[in-house]
C-alpha cells in the first residue's frame, strides 16, 4: 500500500534547506520519493494524509541505551531491581521501553549492556510482534571488577553483565556474542560513575585485550564502542581501533586530533550525566556516584565544545536508563544546543544522519531519501525555530517504521482521489 504525507515542511536529514509543502510517498518498507507536492503525481490508491503546517523530518536514533530498564508506573531501586528481578519479567519491560522510544519519535536505538535478551527485542520489534524501537545490540565484554561487573555487589551470584579476562577468554565472549546475534561489541577503558566501588580513573582492560576484542569484532563484522570518561581511557581506546568513545568526557587535543585522523565516532551521553546532576540525590544515588557524577560535569563540556570545534564526528545518546526513563530523548538535542552551542539543524543531524552512520545503517535510515527506510517523524511545529517541542509528547503528531504508521496522534488519512 502506498502512503503520501502531503503539504508539510521537510527537514531531510542531510542539512539543506527545508522543503515547503512537499510530498513524501512511501511505498511498503521504504521511501518512494521526496519533493514539491505541485510536481509529485500521487499512485492512485495511495492513502494520503494532510501534514500541512507540521514537520517531516526522519525519525530520530539515540545511540547509546540500556532496555534492561524499569518501566513500570512506580519508582524502583536503581541497583536492587536488576538483581531481584527475573529475567523473563525485564524482557517485558524492555519491550516497553522500546515501545516508549518510538512514542517520543525515536526509530532506532542502540542498546549499549546487552545480550540475548536485547536481541530477543530486536528480532520481535524486527518481526513485527512487537511495535517498539530497531535494537542495534552491543553485546557487553568487561573484566571481572571492572565498570560493568560493580553494578552487582561482590556478595551477589547473579551478575547480569558477563566477564572475560585475558586476551583468549576475551576472544571466546566477542565470539559467543556474534554468534547470538549482536550487532556491536562494548568495552570499557576506564571505571565509571554509577557502578560502586571503582573509580572513574581506574583502567578496565589491558591494551593487549583491548586490541583482542577489537581484533576479533572486526573480523566478524560488529564494531566496537568503548566507555571511557578519563585521558587515558580514550587513549587506551584509541590504541586498540575502536570505533566509538562512549561519554568520552576528558579529552585533549593530541586525542581530538586522532579520534579525527583515526574516523573515531564520538557520543557525548549528555543527558545522563545532567539528570544524576539534578536529581540522582532525590532517587537515592550514593554520595560515591554523585561524587564521580561532578567530576565528569566539570571537564566534559569543556572537553566536547573543543571536539564539536575540531570537527570530531559526533552522534545522539542519551544513555536512558532506569535513572533517565525512556522516552525524554530529545532532551540530548536541547543539550547539544544550550551546553555545545550547536545549531538546531546541525543538532537534528547529529540525531538522524550521523547517528544512522555511526551505527552503520547510513545506507538505510536517518535520511529522507529514496530508498531508504521510511523511519519518519511528523511534527506539530518547527523544531528549527525551537528544538524543545521534539520533548512534547502532543508534538509528536505520528511516528513510522518501516512505512508502517505505528505512532497516530492525530493524523487523517483518506484514499487519494485524482481526477
Amino acid at each position: 500500500m502506498d502512503i503520501a504525507l502531503l503539504g508539510g515542511r521537510v527537514i531531510d536529514g542531510n542539512g539543506g534547506p527545508p522543503l515547503d509543502d512537499a510530498c513524501l510517498l512511501v511505498r511498503g518498507r521504504e521511501i518512494l520519493t521526496v519533493g514539491p507536492r505541485a510536481t509529485t503525481a500521487i499512485p492512485d490508491g495511495a492513502i494520503t494524509y494532510d501534514v500541512s503546517g507540521r514537520t517531516v523530518l526522519p525519525g530520530l536514533i539515540d545511540g547509546h541505551v540500556h532496555l534492561r530498564a524499569y518501566a513500570g508506573a512506580d519508582r524502583s531501586d536503581f541497583y536492587l531491581w536488576s538483581q531481584a528481578t527475573f529475567y523473563e519479567e525485564q524482557i517485558l519491560h524492555a519491550a516497553r521501553n522500546a515501545r516508549r522510544a518510538l512514542e517520543a519519535g525515536v526509530t532506532t536505538v542502540r542498546d549499549a549492556a546487552g545480550a540475548r535478551l536485547e536481541v530477543a527485542i530486536k528480532h520481535a520489534t524486527d518481526q513485527q510482534l512487537l511495535d517498539g524501537a530497531r535494537v542495534v545490540v552491543c553485546g557487553f565484554v568487561g573484566m571481572t571488577g571492572g565498570h560493568g561487573d560493580l553494578f552487582t555487589p561482590p556478595a551477589v551470584d547473579r551478575r547480569p553483565y558477563q566477564t572475560a579476562d585475558g586476551p583468549d577468554e576475551c576472544r571466546k565472549l566477542v565470539r559467543s556474542y556474534a554468534r547470538d546475534g549482536v550487532d556491536w561489541i562494548k568495552i570499557c577503558t576506564s571505571g565509571g560513575v554509577l557502578s560502586i566501588g571503582d573509580e572513574s580513573d581506574w583502567r578496565n582492560y589491558t591494551l593487549d585485550e583491548v586490541r583482542t576484542i577489537v581484533d576479533e569484532a572486526h573480523a566478524l563484522g560488529k564494531r566496537v564502542a568503548a566507555h571511557a570518561h578519563t585521558l587515558d581511557g580514550v587513549r587506551q581506546a584509541l590504541d586498540g581501533g575502536v570505533d566509538s568513545i562512549e561519554h568520552g568526557s576528558s579529552l585533549d587535543a593530541d586525542l581530538i586530533r586522532r579520534m579525527i585522523d583515526q574516523g573515531t565516532w564520538l557520543c557525548p551521553t549528555l543527558s545522563v550525566s545532567e539528570q544524576i546532576h539534578l536529581s540522582g540525590a532525590e532517587r537515592g544515588l550514593p554520595p560515591a556516584a554523585l561524587h564521580k557524577n561532578a567530576l565528569v560535569r566539570a571537564s566534559r563540556t569543556e572537553a566536547h565544545r573543543a571536539a564539536v570545534a575540531a570537527g570530531v564526528r559526533i552522534f545522539m545518546g542519551t544513555d536512558t536508563s532506569s535513572i533517565l526513563p525512556f522516552g525524554r530523548h530529545a532532551w540530548e538535542l536541547e543539550l547539544l544546543s544550550t551546553l555545545l552551542g550547536v545549531e538546531p539543524m546541525r543538532a537534528l543531524q547529529i540525531a538522524t544522519r550521523d547517528a544512522a552512520t555511526a551505527l552503520g545503517l547510513g545506507e538505510r535510515t536517518g535520511v529522507l531519501a529514496a530508498g531508504r527506510w521510511a523511519d519518519i517523524l511528523v511534527v506539530d511545529g518547527d523544531p528549527l525555530a525551537d528544538i524543545r517541542i521534539l520533548q512534547r509528547p502532543e508534538c509528536i503528531q505520528a511516528v513510522f517504521r518501516d512505512g508502517r504508521l505505528l505512532v497516530d496522534r492525530g493524523l487523517r488519512s483518506a484514499r487519494a482521489t485524482l481526477s
